[in-house]
Protein backbone atom coordinates (compact mmCIF):
# COMPACT_ATOMS: atom_id res chain seq x y z
CA UNK A 1 0.00 0.00 0.00
CA UNK A 2 1.67 3.53 -1.15
CA UNK A 3 1.53 6.25 1.23
CA UNK A 4 -1.02 8.41 -1.08
CA UNK A 5 -2.91 5.44 -0.81
CA UNK A 6 -2.37 4.86 2.91
CA UNK A 7 -3.07 8.55 3.98
CA UNK A 8 -6.58 8.33 2.09
CA UNK A 9 -7.44 5.63 4.38
CA UNK A 10 -6.10 7.12 7.42
CA UNK A 11 -8.39 10.08 6.12
CA UNK A 12 -11.60 8.80 5.30
CA UNK A 13 -14.80 9.61 7.69
CA UNK A 14 -15.34 5.42 7.84
CA UNK A 15 -13.51 2.11 8.96
CA UNK A 16 -11.64 0.07 6.93
CA UNK A 17 -10.54 -3.14 8.30
CA UNK A 18 -8.45 -6.03 6.36
CA UNK A 19 -8.66 -9.70 7.63
CA UNK A 20 -8.02 -13.35 6.40
CA UNK A 21 -9.63 -16.39 6.45
CA UNK A 22 -8.60 -17.07 10.39
CA UNK A 23 -10.27 -13.69 11.16
CA UNK A 24 -6.42 -12.33 11.86
CA UNK A 25 -6.08 -8.51 11.35
CA UNK A 26 -3.72 -7.48 8.53
CA UNK A 27 -4.94 -3.65 8.68
CA UNK A 28 -7.07 -0.92 10.79
CA UNK A 29 -7.46 2.36 9.83
CA UNK A 30 -7.80 5.29 12.41
CA UNK A 31 -11.44 5.18 13.04
CA UNK A 32 -11.20 1.15 13.63
CA UNK A 33 -8.09 1.64 15.74
CA UNK A 34 -9.43 4.47 17.37
CA UNK A 35 -12.31 2.21 19.00
CA UNK A 36 -10.01 -0.21 20.15
CA UNK A 37 -8.65 -0.53 23.70
CA UNK A 38 -5.75 -2.58 22.41
CA UNK A 39 -2.84 -1.87 19.87
CA UNK A 40 -1.14 -2.30 17.67
CA UNK A 41 -4.27 -4.70 15.81
CA UNK A 42 -2.48 -6.04 12.98
CA UNK A 43 -1.55 -9.69 13.62
CA UNK A 44 -4.67 -10.42 16.22
CA UNK A 45 -7.77 -12.12 16.32
CA UNK A 46 -10.37 -9.77 15.37
CA UNK A 47 -12.87 -11.57 17.39
CA UNK A 48 -10.29 -10.98 20.82
CA UNK A 49 -10.40 -6.95 19.40
CA UNK A 50 -14.06 -6.70 19.38
CA UNK A 51 -15.99 -9.35 21.27
CA UNK A 52 -19.30 -7.92 20.94
CA UNK A 53 -18.98 -9.30 17.39
CA UNK A 54 -21.58 -12.27 16.41
CA UNK A 55 -18.85 -14.84 15.27
CA UNK A 56 -21.11 -17.70 13.50
CA UNK A 57 -22.58 -14.76 11.64
CA UNK A 58 -19.45 -12.70 10.77
CA UNK A 59 -17.45 -16.38 10.13
CA UNK A 60 -20.34 -17.63 7.65
CA UNK A 61 -20.50 -14.12 5.96
CA UNK A 62 -16.47 -14.29 5.36
CA UNK A 63 -16.53 -17.85 3.97
CA UNK A 64 -18.88 -16.99 1.74
CA UNK A 65 -17.33 -13.62 0.72
CA UNK A 66 -13.78 -15.90 0.16
CA UNK A 67 -15.71 -18.87 -1.74
CA UNK A 68 -18.37 -17.01 -3.92
CA UNK A 69 -16.21 -13.61 -4.52
CA UNK A 70 -19.27 -11.44 -3.71
CA UNK A 71 -20.35 -8.66 -1.59
CA UNK A 72 -22.25 -8.83 1.25
CA UNK A 73 -24.18 -6.37 3.16
CA UNK A 74 -25.71 -5.38 6.31
CA UNK A 75 -27.44 -2.31 7.11
CA UNK A 76 -28.67 -0.62 10.26
CA UNK A 77 -32.28 -1.88 9.62
CA UNK A 78 -31.04 -5.33 9.81
CA UNK A 79 -28.43 -5.07 12.05
CA UNK A 80 -27.93 -1.80 13.70
CA UNK A 81 -24.60 -2.31 14.91
CA UNK A 82 -21.73 -4.67 14.41
CA UNK A 83 -19.34 -2.63 16.41
CA UNK A 84 -20.06 -1.02 20.28
CA UNK A 85 -18.32 2.45 18.70
CA UNK A 86 -19.37 5.55 20.42
CA UNK A 87 -20.81 7.61 17.52
CA UNK A 88 -19.02 9.88 15.64
CA UNK A 89 -21.18 12.36 14.63
CA UNK A 90 -24.00 12.47 17.43
CA UNK A 91 -26.82 14.39 16.57
CA UNK A 92 -28.76 13.79 20.09
CA UNK A 93 -27.67 12.56 23.65
CA UNK A 94 -29.67 9.94 23.57
CA UNK A 95 -27.61 7.96 20.28
CA UNK A 96 -24.72 6.72 23.15
CA UNK A 97 -23.58 3.70 20.74
CA UNK A 98 -23.58 4.31 16.59
CA UNK A 99 -25.67 2.65 14.13
CA UNK A 100 -23.56 1.48 11.23
CA UNK A 101 -23.82 0.06 7.77
CA UNK A 102 -21.41 -2.53 6.99
CA UNK A 103 -20.44 -3.76 3.51
CA UNK A 104 -17.66 -6.76 3.09
CA UNK A 105 -16.17 -7.49 0.18
CA UNK A 106 -12.66 -9.76 -1.35
CA UNK A 107 -9.57 -7.98 -1.88
CA UNK A 108 -6.59 -9.89 -3.50
CA UNK A 109 -3.21 -8.93 -2.70
CA UNK A 110 -0.09 -8.73 -4.83
CA UNK A 111 1.13 -12.00 -3.66
CA UNK A 112 -2.17 -13.42 -4.57
CA UNK A 113 -3.26 -13.60 -1.04
CA UNK A 114 -7.30 -13.42 -0.71
CA UNK A 115 -8.24 -10.99 2.07
CA UNK A 116 -11.45 -9.66 3.43
CA UNK A 117 -12.34 -5.61 3.55
CA UNK A 118 -14.93 -4.63 6.40
CA UNK A 119 -16.03 -1.26 5.81
CA UNK A 120 -17.86 0.03 8.68
CA UNK A 121 -20.32 3.17 7.69
CA UNK A 122 -21.53 5.72 10.40
CA UNK A 123 -25.73 5.57 9.76
CA UNK A 124 -26.43 7.68 13.14
CA UNK A 125 -27.47 10.71 11.57
CA UNK A 126 -29.49 8.80 8.76
CA UNK A 127 -30.77 6.21 11.76
CA UNK A 128 -32.16 8.85 14.26
CA UNK A 129 -33.67 10.56 11.15
CA UNK A 130 -35.44 7.95 10.05
CA UNK A 131 -36.35 6.62 13.54
CA UNK A 132 -37.89 10.40 14.45
CA UNK A 133 -39.49 10.08 10.90
CA UNK A 134 -41.09 6.79 11.82
CA UNK A 135 -41.62 7.77 15.29
CA UNK A 136 -43.90 10.93 13.91
CA UNK A 137 -45.60 8.96 11.15
CA UNK A 138 -46.94 5.94 14.07
CA UNK A 139 -48.20 9.44 16.07
CA UNK A 140 -50.49 10.89 12.47
CA UNK A 141 -51.18 7.04 12.03
CA UNK A 142 -52.57 7.41 15.85
CA UNK A 143 -53.93 11.34 15.19
CA UNK A 144 -55.81 10.20 12.36
CA UNK A 145 -57.21 6.70 14.08
CA UNK A 146 -58.42 9.28 16.58
CA UNK A 147 -59.76 11.67 14.45
CA UNK A 148 -61.30 8.76 12.55
CA UNK A 149 -63.26 7.98 15.72
CA UNK A 150 -64.25 11.14 16.54
CA UNK A 151 -65.93 11.42 13.14
CA UNK A 152 -67.69 8.02 13.44
CA UNK A 153 -69.16 9.22 16.85
CA UNK A 154 -69.88 12.55 15.23
CA UNK A 155 -71.96 10.49 12.30
CA UNK A 156 -73.73 7.94 14.96
CA UNK A 157 -74.54 11.24 17.20
CA UNK A 158 -76.15 12.99 13.95
CA UNK A 159 -77.65 10.18 12.93
CA UNK A 160 -79.23 9.55 16.53
CA UNK A 161 -80.12 13.24 16.19
CA UNK A 162 -81.77 12.91 12.73
CA UNK A 163 -83.25 9.69 14.44
CA UNK A 164 -84.41 11.75 17.20
CA UNK A 165 -85.77 14.48 15.20
CA UNK A 166 -87.84 11.85 13.05
CA UNK A 167 -89.19 10.44 15.97
CA UNK A 168 -90.22 13.01 17.55
CA UNK A 169 -92.11 14.42 14.47
CA UNK A 170 -93.81 10.83 14.39
CA UNK A 171 -94.91 11.30 18.10
CA UNK A 172 -96.40 14.85 16.72
CA UNK A 173 -98.67 13.45 14.28
CA UNK A 174 -99.45 10.15 16.20
CA UNK A 175 -100.51 12.24 18.70
CA UNK A 176 -102.53 14.16 16.28
CA UNK A 177 -104.23 11.20 13.98
CA UNK A 178 -104.71 9.95 17.32
CA UNK A 179 -106.79 12.67 18.31
CA UNK A 180 -108.37 12.88 15.21
CA UNK A 181 -109.75 9.50 15.26
CA UNK A 182 -110.82 9.53 18.58
CA UNK A 183 -113.73 12.44 18.20
CA UNK A 184 -115.31 10.43 15.47
CA UNK A 185 -115.02 7.42 17.27
CA UNK A 186 -116.49 8.86 20.25
CA UNK A 187 -119.55 10.26 18.46
CA UNK A 188 -120.12 6.64 16.73
CA UNK A 189 -120.00 4.54 19.94
CA UNK A 190 -122.57 6.87 21.48
CA UNK A 191 -124.36 6.28 18.41
CA UNK A 192 -123.97 2.78 18.04
CA UNK A 193 -124.96 3.32 22.24
CA UNK A 194 -128.63 4.71 21.06
CA UNK A 195 -128.60 2.53 18.05
CA UNK A 196 -128.77 -0.44 20.27
CA UNK A 197 -131.69 1.00 23.01
CA UNK A 198 -133.19 2.03 20.04
CA UNK A 199 -133.24 -1.44 18.13
CA UNK A 200 -134.43 -2.94 21.76
CA UNK A 201 -137.10 -0.58 21.52
CA UNK A 202 -138.59 -1.05 18.03
CA UNK A 203 -138.11 -4.88 18.69
CA UNK A 204 -140.70 -4.33 21.28
CA UNK A 205 -142.87 -2.97 19.27
CA UNK A 206 -142.71 -5.21 16.72
CA UNK A 207 -142.95 -7.95 18.58
CA UNK A 208 -146.46 -6.30 20.04
CA UNK A 209 -147.76 -5.28 16.33
CA UNK A 210 -147.05 -8.59 15.80
CA UNK A 211 -149.63 -10.27 18.45
CA UNK A 212 -152.01 -7.65 17.87
CA UNK A 213 -152.07 -8.42 14.20
CA UNK A 214 -151.95 -12.34 14.57
CA UNK A 215 -155.40 -12.09 16.57
CA UNK A 216 -157.04 -9.16 14.47
CA UNK A 217 -156.48 -9.97 11.27
CA UNK A 218 -158.47 -12.42 8.84
CA UNK A 219 -156.46 -15.79 8.19
CA UNK A 220 -155.93 -14.86 4.14
CA UNK A 221 -153.88 -11.19 5.25
CA UNK A 222 -152.67 -12.69 8.34
CA UNK A 223 -150.62 -15.74 5.58
CA UNK A 224 -150.21 -12.84 3.20
CA UNK A 225 -148.08 -11.25 6.54
CA UNK A 226 -146.68 -14.53 7.28
CA UNK A 227 -145.27 -14.52 3.94
CA UNK A 228 -143.89 -10.81 3.68
CA UNK A 229 -141.84 -11.62 6.93
CA UNK A 230 -140.37 -14.82 5.76
CA UNK A 231 -139.87 -13.08 2.29
CA UNK A 232 -138.01 -10.50 4.37
CA UNK A 233 -135.95 -12.39 6.50
CA UNK A 234 -137.56 -10.27 9.15
CA UNK A 235 -136.64 -13.25 11.82
CA UNK A 236 -133.36 -13.51 10.68
CA UNK A 237 -132.39 -10.04 10.87
CA UNK A 238 -134.33 -9.92 13.93
CA UNK A 239 -131.78 -12.67 15.13
CA UNK A 240 -128.87 -11.41 13.80
CA UNK A 241 -128.76 -7.48 14.97
CA UNK A 242 -127.74 -8.31 18.31
CA UNK A 243 -125.02 -9.87 16.98
CA UNK A 244 -123.77 -7.27 14.59
CA UNK A 245 -124.31 -4.56 17.59
CA UNK A 246 -122.00 -6.73 19.75
CA UNK A 247 -119.46 -7.14 16.99
CA UNK A 248 -119.68 -3.23 16.17
CA UNK A 249 -119.35 -2.40 19.59
CA UNK A 250 -115.65 -4.87 19.48
CA UNK A 251 -114.42 -3.07 16.58
CA UNK A 252 -115.17 0.24 18.35
CA UNK A 253 -113.10 -1.06 21.39
CA UNK A 254 -110.22 -2.02 19.15
CA UNK A 255 -110.09 1.07 17.73
CA UNK A 256 -110.14 3.16 21.19
CA UNK A 257 -107.57 0.11 21.64
CA UNK A 258 -105.19 1.23 19.11
CA UNK A 259 -105.67 4.94 19.73
CA UNK A 260 -104.66 4.61 23.51
CA UNK A 261 -101.79 2.76 22.34
CA UNK A 262 -100.68 5.09 19.99
CA UNK A 263 -101.42 8.22 22.39
CA UNK A 264 -99.15 5.92 25.30
CA UNK A 265 -96.25 5.33 22.40
CA UNK A 266 -96.13 9.06 21.34
CA UNK A 267 -97.27 10.25 24.54
CA UNK A 268 -96.69 14.78 24.53
CA UNK A 269 -94.24 14.58 27.30
CA UNK A 270 -92.67 11.94 26.29
CA UNK A 271 -89.38 14.42 26.41
CA UNK A 272 -89.52 14.67 30.27
CA UNK A 273 -87.73 12.25 32.38
CA UNK A 274 -90.87 10.68 34.78
CA UNK A 275 -91.42 6.94 36.26
CA UNK A 276 -93.39 4.89 34.17
CA UNK A 277 -94.53 1.08 33.85
CA UNK A 278 -92.47 -0.64 31.41
CA UNK A 279 -95.02 -3.17 30.90
CA UNK A 280 -97.83 -1.37 29.73
CA UNK A 281 -95.24 0.43 26.90
CA UNK A 282 -94.39 -3.41 25.86
CA UNK A 283 -98.31 -3.86 25.82
CA UNK A 284 -98.63 -0.68 23.48
CA UNK A 285 -96.29 -0.99 21.57
CA UNK A 286 -96.94 -4.48 20.93
CA UNK A 287 -100.36 -3.81 19.43
CA UNK A 288 -98.81 -0.52 17.42
CA UNK A 289 -96.31 -3.30 15.61
CA UNK A 290 -99.43 -5.92 15.29
CA UNK A 291 -99.43 -5.44 11.70
CA UNK A 292 -95.76 -5.91 11.30
CA UNK A 293 -96.29 -9.47 13.51
CA UNK A 294 -99.28 -11.07 12.23
CA UNK A 295 -98.33 -11.91 9.17
CA UNK A 296 -94.70 -14.11 10.09
CA UNK A 297 -95.22 -14.88 14.01
CA UNK A 298 -97.51 -17.18 15.15
CA UNK A 299 -97.65 -15.99 18.99
CA UNK A 300 -96.38 -13.60 21.03
CA UNK A 301 -95.96 -14.73 23.97
CA UNK A 302 -95.77 -12.18 27.34
CA UNK A 303 -94.28 -13.35 30.54
CA UNK A 304 -94.42 -10.17 32.13
CA UNK A 305 -93.71 -10.18 36.08
CA UNK A 306 -94.26 -7.29 38.31
CA UNK A 307 -92.12 -3.84 38.24
CA UNK A 308 -92.09 -1.05 39.68
CA UNK A 309 -92.04 2.58 37.96
CA UNK A 310 -88.83 3.10 35.84
CA UNK A 311 -87.34 6.69 35.85
CA UNK A 312 -87.09 7.01 32.05
CA UNK A 313 -88.34 8.92 28.93
CA UNK A 314 -91.02 6.17 27.99
CA UNK A 315 -91.49 7.12 24.27
CA UNK A 316 -87.78 6.63 23.88
CA UNK A 317 -87.85 3.47 25.33
CA UNK A 318 -90.90 2.20 23.76
CA UNK A 319 -88.90 3.44 20.39
CA UNK A 320 -86.11 0.47 21.57
CA UNK A 321 -89.16 -1.61 21.92
CA UNK A 322 -90.59 -1.26 18.65
CA UNK A 323 -87.11 -1.15 16.87
CA UNK A 324 -86.73 -4.73 18.63
CA UNK A 325 -90.24 -6.57 17.87
CA UNK A 326 -89.98 -5.06 14.16
CA UNK A 327 -86.51 -6.71 13.58
CA UNK A 328 -87.49 -10.13 15.18
CA UNK A 329 -90.73 -9.94 12.99
CA UNK A 330 -87.86 -9.26 9.89
CA UNK A 331 -86.09 -12.15 10.84
CA UNK A 332 -89.22 -14.56 10.66
CA UNK A 333 -89.57 -16.18 7.10
CA UNK A 334 -93.25 -17.37 8.64
CA UNK A 335 -94.94 -19.49 11.49
CA UNK A 336 -92.00 -17.57 14.19
CA UNK A 337 -92.40 -17.22 17.55
CA UNK A 338 -91.83 -13.82 19.91
CA UNK A 339 -91.02 -13.91 23.68
CA UNK A 340 -91.16 -11.02 25.57
CA UNK A 341 -89.98 -11.04 29.22
CA UNK A 342 -89.70 -8.97 31.83
CA UNK A 343 -88.20 -9.12 35.35
CA UNK A 344 -86.98 -7.34 38.58
CA UNK A 345 -83.54 -7.31 40.09
CA UNK A 346 -84.36 -5.29 43.41
CA UNK A 347 -80.81 -6.81 45.30
CA UNK A 348 -79.40 -4.67 42.01
CA UNK A 349 -81.80 -1.84 41.38
CA UNK A 350 -82.46 -2.66 37.93
CA UNK A 351 -85.16 -4.18 35.67
CA UNK A 352 -84.36 -6.71 32.71
CA UNK A 353 -86.48 -7.08 29.47
CA UNK A 354 -85.50 -9.62 27.38
CA UNK A 355 -86.87 -9.73 23.14
CA UNK A 356 -86.61 -13.17 21.79
CA UNK A 357 -88.01 -14.94 18.84
CA UNK A 358 -86.58 -17.72 16.77
CA UNK A 359 -85.51 -16.46 13.48
CA UNK A 360 -82.57 -16.94 10.64
CA UNK A 361 -80.30 -15.15 14.13
CA UNK A 362 -76.78 -13.13 13.46
CA UNK A 363 -73.55 -14.36 12.28
CA UNK A 364 -71.33 -14.48 14.69
CA UNK A 365 -68.45 -12.04 13.01
CA UNK A 366 -70.86 -9.13 12.70
CA UNK A 367 -72.48 -9.21 16.13
CA UNK A 368 -70.09 -6.88 17.35
CA UNK A 369 -70.74 -4.45 14.95
CA UNK A 370 -74.72 -4.70 15.10
CA UNK A 371 -74.89 -1.49 17.17
CA UNK A 372 -72.97 0.52 14.92
CA UNK A 373 -74.58 3.11 12.92
CA UNK A 374 -75.62 2.05 9.09
CA UNK A 375 -74.42 -1.45 10.01
CA UNK A 376 -77.58 -3.96 8.84
CA UNK A 377 -77.65 -7.55 7.82
CA UNK A 378 -80.76 -7.43 5.41
CA UNK A 379 -80.98 -6.91 2.00
CA UNK A 380 -79.59 -3.52 0.12
CA UNK A 381 -82.64 -1.09 0.05
CA UNK A 382 -84.20 -2.94 3.45
CA UNK A 383 -82.77 -1.51 6.39
CA UNK A 384 -80.95 1.59 7.24
CA UNK A 385 -78.42 0.34 9.34
CA UNK A 386 -79.65 3.10 12.84
CA UNK A 387 -82.58 0.92 14.62
CA UNK A 388 -79.94 -0.85 16.82
CA UNK A 389 -77.17 1.79 16.62
CA UNK A 390 -80.36 4.75 18.31
CA UNK A 391 -81.80 1.83 20.36
CA UNK A 392 -78.31 1.35 21.65
CA UNK A 393 -77.64 5.24 22.22
CA UNK A 394 -81.16 5.30 23.89
CA UNK A 395 -80.20 2.36 26.25
CA UNK A 396 -76.47 4.48 27.42
CA UNK A 397 -78.66 7.52 27.99
CA UNK A 398 -80.81 5.69 30.78
CA UNK A 399 -77.32 4.39 31.84
CA UNK A 400 -78.38 1.01 31.21
CA UNK A 401 -76.75 -1.81 29.11
CA UNK A 402 -78.35 -3.47 25.86
CA UNK A 403 -76.62 -7.19 24.94
CA UNK A 404 -77.47 -9.95 22.26
CA UNK A 405 -77.19 -13.61 22.08
CA UNK A 406 -77.39 -15.01 18.81
CA UNK A 407 -76.30 -17.99 16.01
CA UNK A 408 -77.55 -18.37 12.87
CA UNK A 409 -80.57 -20.56 12.33
CA UNK A 410 -81.11 -20.64 16.03
CA UNK A 411 -82.71 -17.20 16.61
CA UNK A 412 -81.61 -14.21 18.80
CA UNK A 413 -82.31 -12.69 22.06
CA UNK A 414 -81.60 -9.13 23.16
CA UNK A 415 -81.45 -8.52 26.94
CA UNK A 416 -81.79 -4.89 28.19
CA UNK A 417 -80.83 -3.61 31.56
CA UNK A 418 -82.12 -0.34 32.99
CA UNK A 419 -81.60 0.97 36.24
CA UNK A 420 -84.65 1.47 38.13
CA UNK A 421 -84.06 4.87 39.27
CA UNK A 422 -82.79 5.97 36.10
CA UNK A 423 -79.65 8.19 35.50
CA UNK A 424 -77.57 9.23 38.81
CA UNK A 425 -76.67 12.54 36.70
CA UNK A 426 -80.69 13.10 36.03
CA UNK A 427 -81.74 12.18 39.42
CA UNK A 428 -79.61 15.09 40.87
CA UNK A 429 -81.17 17.53 38.29
CA UNK A 430 -84.77 16.44 38.34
Amino acid sequence: MNHVHSEVLEQLGLGILIIDAGLIVRYANPFIADNSSSRPLEGKSLFDLFPELPQDWLRKRVASVLMLDNTTYTNWHQRPRLFNFPSSRPVTGSARLMYQSCSLFKVTTEAAEELVCITVYDSTPTAVTQQKLQSSLKRLDRERAHQAELNRKLEATQSQLVQSEKLAGVGQLAAGVAHEINNPVCFIKSNVECLRDYIGKMEQLIERYGQLLDRHLPESEAEARRQLVQSLDIDFIRAELPEIMEETEEGIERIEGIVGSLKDFARVDSGQWQYADLNEGVRSTLKVVHHELKYVVDAVEQDLAELPPVFCLPAQLNQVFMNLLVNAAHAIERHGHVKVTSRCLPEQGRVVLTFADNGCGIEHDKLDRIFDPFFTTKEVGKGTGLGLSVSYGIIQTHAGHISVDSAPGQGSCFRIELPIEGPAAVRHTS
